[in-house]
């Protein structure tokens, strides 16, 4: 579609035009600027004449006005002109998705939850977008996700709407039910944000898009999409739902799909997992409890110490860790610790003596900081005393006789270390090295006899995305002439 800058100044006299942003079926998008408010706008632009029905362009103007969410496009003004018919909306200036390839799992994970809330919204007005695909996913100048590109949304209240196989929706994306024309629903909006989620987080669609159209969609009736290497199973199975043939299997609506991402979210990435991504997101309350829970709170750890009898330092450690060192001079303990900065105008300056009949301090003898001298000085001795305890042979240990074996530390049981899954075993000599990934999903290992055997030296990689499930990757290195005893990845990953 061309359209001449001045027939669009004409048509929107308070706007300054600008460069073409995208072209489709459906129109082309113009950058521009309203003089008055300067407000950067994308202008979407589409001949009335040319619109597939009568009146289809109003419906989808009148349809995203009554969009208000912080994940959708926001709409400013529709108006039709001289055979023309645009719509303002605001400018995204960070782009698709499509530009985001650095997105990690996390990240993926965010703007899928981005996704769904926007969706949520639509749906809750009764509106299906069914076109939802990377490049209707864009990011403002503050990485915020939105849906946009509502041009081929259908009301779905009442009796319904049905889908067909052409021109509504992109092939790779459509859900089954689209693809025969079959009754749609929000779960049909969920698929393709199945498909958008699983092309984020491995790097390619579940069906190759290079296959013929009728090979295509004969895949997407039939065959289960591959399982998703390198997800962690939580994840995986949420996309994999989302994925059903049958739109009865997926989740219910929008928010149920939401809540279980964020679950599994929190059990594959860690409950932290929302923060480090660093993308703003709007979630309802329970979305975001669910997503970011609360740390919960953990009772201290139960230390316990015995020294032997014949250890000076642990006897001394014992005494300070109970509290009966007799001390010359115990200052009541302020509720909140306090530093003893001098007030403006009262603290004396270089060269000038203090006044009299006031002797000065020392800072160790300050009371503010007798407190927590004392505190470090107990915490201090009484680790002392647990190593002396710990190893008989240390020099500090008194007469020279190895004391009677006495446990040191009680640790809770929330400390316990607890293993994740099974241990590697691959290796057939001593492993001497691990390094984690930059990106925490890859562990690499590297082996080999220290002592001059023959044991083989290797370094293998893992697949660790799945912590409870360890997978090997390729096959060992086994050039080394010696024992591999470190082993590091470059700062990128690579």
């Amino acid at each position: 579609m061309i359209v001449n800058e001045q027939r669009l100044a004409a048509a929107l006299p308070g706007y300054t035009i600008g460069e073409q942003l995208g072209a489709g079926g459906f129109g082309l998008v113009v950058a521009g600027r309203h003089q008055r408010l300067r407000r950067d706008v994308a202008i979407k632009v589409i001949p009335v004449e040319t619109a597939v029905a009568s009146g289809e362009f109003t419906s989808e103007a009148e349809m995203l006005a009554s969009l208000d969410h912080p994940h959708i496009v926001r709409v400013y003004d529709y108006l039709e002109v001289d055979g023309l018919g645009l719509i303002v909306m605001e400018l995204l200036t960070s782009g698709p998705l499509t530009r985001r390839r650095n997105l990690n799992q996390p990240q993926a994970c965010a703007v899928g939850m981005a996704v769904a809330a926007g969706l949520a919204h639509a749906h809750e007005r009764g509106i299906l977008h069914r076109d939802i695909k990377v490049g209707n996913v864009l990011f403002d100048i503050a990485w915020t996700a939105k849906v946009g590109d509502f041009g081929i949304a259908r009301m779905f209240t009442g009796s319904g709407v049905t889908g067909t196989a052409r021109g509504a929706g992109t092939p790779m994306y459509m859900a089954p039910e689209q693809i025969v024309g079959g009754r749609l629903s929000p779960a049909t909006d969920l698929y393709a944000l199945g498909v958008l989620l699983y092309q984020l987080l491995t790097g390619a669609p579940p069906f190759d898009p290079a296959l013929s159209l009728a090979q295509l969609w004969q895949r997407q009736l039939a065959s289960p999409p591959p399982p998703l290497r390198g997800v962690p199973r939580p994840v995986a199975d949420v996309v994999l739902r989302a994925l059903a043939k049958d739109s009865a299997d997926r989740y219910a609506d929008a928010a149920s799909f939401a809540a279980a991402l964020a679950a599994a979210a929190v059990a594959a990435y860690g409950p932290g997992w929302l923060a480090g991504t660093g993308l703003p997101l709007h979630l309802t309350d329970e979305i975001r409890g669910i997503a970011a829970p609360a740390p919960a709170a953990q009772p201290p750890p139960t230390l316990t110490a015995t020294a032997p009898t014949t250890s000076p330092a642990g006897r001394a450690g014992q005494a300070r860790a109970e509290g009966t060192v007799p001390a010359t001079r115990r200052p009541s303990a302020p509720s909140t610790l306090s530093w003893d900065f001098p007030a403006a105008g009262s603290g004396t300056r270089e060269g000038r003596q203090p006044a009299r009949g006031r002797p000065r301090r020392r800072w160790w003898q300050r009371p503010q900081i007798t407190v927590p001298l004392a505190i470090l000085t107990a915490v201090t001795v009484t680790a002392v005393a647990l190593v002396v305890a710990i190893d008989p042979g240390h020099p500090s240990a008194g007469t020279g006789r190895t004391p009677t074996p006495t446990p040191t530390t009680t640790p809770s049981s929330s400390l316990a270390p607890q293993p994740l899954g099974p241990p590697l075993t691959d290796h057939t000599s001593n492993v001497l090295s691990v390094a984690f990934s930059p990106d925490g999903y890859t562990l690499a290992t590297g082996s080999g006899d220290t002592s001059g055997g023959r044991d083989p030296a290797d370094v293998r990689l893992w697949d660790v995305a799945d912590r409870t499930r360890p997978t090997a990757l390729g096959q060992p290195l086994t050039d080394h002439a010696g024992a591999v005893e470190s082993v590091a990845f470059s700062p990128d990953g690579r």
